[in-house]
């Protein structure tokens, strides 16, 4: 009688004396194989993702300088009320410390924005932190 024994959705074998032993070792063989490709996979994948870092870390090195550069540019009291500034001082406050009017500061802040490019005071924090961390590196 020629009977036939699905294994495993994998292999159709026929019943012959044996067939279970043939049919282990293509299941076995198959593992190994997949296992392989899996390995393969999470390796491409893990070099895949050390690129990526690599550019990442490359396009951050560049932004940092470029706001290194950016705050470089900035006047020695555009870099003071810039510092007010980000020390949550307000024009009036700032322009009673300095001893100039609040029109001033206005003004200063308006160029430290320009020059900077930065669009948010937020935006503008971002910078000096990236610029503080530039000069440290």
């Amino acid at each position: 009688m020629n009977r036939i024994v699905q294994f495993a959705e994998y292999a159709t074998l026929p019943r012959i004396p044996g067939s279970n032993r043939l049919a282990r070792q293509a299941l076995e063989d198959r593992h190994e194989s997949l296992a392989e490709i899996l390995l393969q996979c999470a390796l491409a994948r893990e070099q895949a993702l050390r690129i990526e870092n690599r550019e990442l870390l490359r396009q951050l090195a560049a932004w940092t300088e470029g706001a290194a550069q950016r705050l470089a540019d900035l006047t020695p009291r555009q870099r003071q009320i810039m510092n007010m500034v980000l020390g949550g001082c307000s024009s009036k406050i700032i322009a009673s410390d300095l001893h100039i009017s609040q029109r001033t500061v206005e003004n200063h802040r308006a160029a430290i924005m320009r020059k900077t490019g930065a669009s948010s005071l937020p935006e503008l924090a971002r910078l000096a932190l990236a610029a503080a961390s530039s000069n440290k590196g």
